[in-house]
């Protein structure tokens, strides 16, 4: 049974020569709060905006491309066609 198994293991391209597409078109966001939960930094920021501002837009164009992690950071992993059209329109 091993064997089967074994047979049905295809060889990996060799990924090591190129950089995956996604990750070239992802905007990454890094956030990072202080213990009361105010903003301490914020990435890609206008400089039109304050962080809280920043910070809501982001949440409120791209919601789904946040993440938590733990000891007061989070991400945005924006696609870039996305985090363009968040631009728009800021002065």
């Amino acid at each position: 049974m091993a064997r089967d198994n074994l047979a049905r293991v295809l060889p990996v391209e060799d990924s090591g020569s190129h950089i995956a597409p996604a990750a070239t078109e992802e905007v990454l966001i890094h956030v990072r709060f202080f213990p009361n939960s105010d903003i301490n930094s914020i990435g890609e920021k206008p400089a039109s905006l304050t962080a809280n501002e920043w910070y809501e837009r982001l949440l409120d164009m791209a919601r789904p491309h946040y993440q938590t992690f733990a000891g007061g950071r989070g991400f945005f992993r924006i696609p870039r066609p996305c985090f363009e059209a968040i631009l728009k329109g800021i002065a």
